[in-house]
Order: C-alpha cells, then sequence, then structure tokens
C-alpha cells in the first residue's frame, strides 16, 4: 500500500461533465429496454401468459428506436413548452408522436428484414399488426413522464476520479 487514497476513496473531479448526446443516447435506449421488460412481464402475467417470475421481455432493435425517440422527445417536449401547451396537450401530444414513430419504425423494420419484432394483428385494436390503439392511456402516460425522465438525464454528471501520481513517476 502506498498510503495514498484508492479509487473509491479518491476526491471526485469538481464540477463534472453532462452527458452528450451519445451518452443520453445509450441511457434512454437502456431505459426503453428496462421499461419493456418491466411491461411485458406485468402483461403476461395479467393474461395468463406469463408467470411470478415476471419474465420479461424486448427486442435488440428497440435500443435504437428508444434512444432516438427521447432525444428527439426533448426537442419535441421543449418546443411545446416554449408554445405554452400544457402539460396534458404535450402530453397527448407525445401520445400521438409516439404511434407515429412505433408505426414508421415497425413498417421500416418490415421492409428492411421482412417483419416487425413486434406483432399486434391479434388484436382488435390492431393497426396493420405495427401499433395498438388500446394502448393510448399508456403512451399517454409516458408523455407525461417523459419530461421529468428526460429533465433528471439531461441533468446526470460524469464524474472523473482525481488521482494522485505516485512519487517518482
Amino acid at each position: 500500500m502506498n498510503g495514498g487514497p484508492s479509487a473509491s476513496t479518491a476526491p471526485l473531479a469538481p464540477g463534472g461533465q453532462r452527458l452528450g448526446g451519445l451518452g443520453r443516447f445509450i441511457v434512454y435506449g437502456l431505459m426503453g429496454l428496462c421499461i419493456e421488460c418491466c411491461f411485458t412481464s406485468v402483461v403476461d402475467l395479467a393474461t395468463g401468459v406469463g408467470d411470478l417470475r415476471l419474465k420479461g421481455y424486448s427486442y435488440l432493435w428497440m435500443h435504437p428506436i428508444w434512444g432516438a425517440t427521447l432525444l428527439l422527445a426533448e426537442v419535441l417536449m421543449g418546443w411545446l413548452r416554449r408554445m405554452r401547451l400544457s402539460r396534458l396537450t404535450r402530453a397527448f401530444i407525445a401520445m400521438a408522436a409516439s404511434f407515429a414513430i412505433e408505426y414508421g419504425t415497425g413498417a421500416l423494420l418490415v421492409a428492411a428484414v421482412g417483419r416487425s419484432p413486434w406483432d399486434y394483428t391479434g388484436s382488435p385494436w390492431s393497426v396493420h399488426g405495427l401499433i395498438r390503439l388500446d394502448y393510448a392511456p399508456l403512451w399517454f402516460l409516458c408523455g407525461l413522464a417523459c419530461e421529468p425522465l428526460t429533465r433528471f438525464v439531461r441533468q446526470v454528471r460524469v464524474f472523473a476520479w482525481e488521482s494522485e501520481a505516485a512519487p517518482g513517476l
């Protein structure tokens, strides 16, 4: 032991740095995957497809879709806020945008790889198997949660550990 602070006890560099666009894209994509895994586990349990293990799932395609969508949402929600629209109106617009993005990305995947990872054709509320209109309340809630979520992520700071060089180095 050299008597100096270990990495876990070394002081943090002052100030820190906010996540850039790529960092937020990665965080948003991971958050989206987590949301989907939680959602699918609960829905599967409620519909009798799943069990108490609450085994959820998502698709790797969803990381870039969630990442790009939430980066876009930062811009859209800021623009709607500057227009002085109410929070409920902004959430409704976010819901409509979510449907458009889900439909559009699903259609792009069908064109690119022959099918979409999600398939809602069994639902009477389905539009071309790509979106489910009965999910509108859930997308509305996502719209309400979007602003505090993106505000939080934009405030995250990454700190570097300050290290003391060993004598003689």
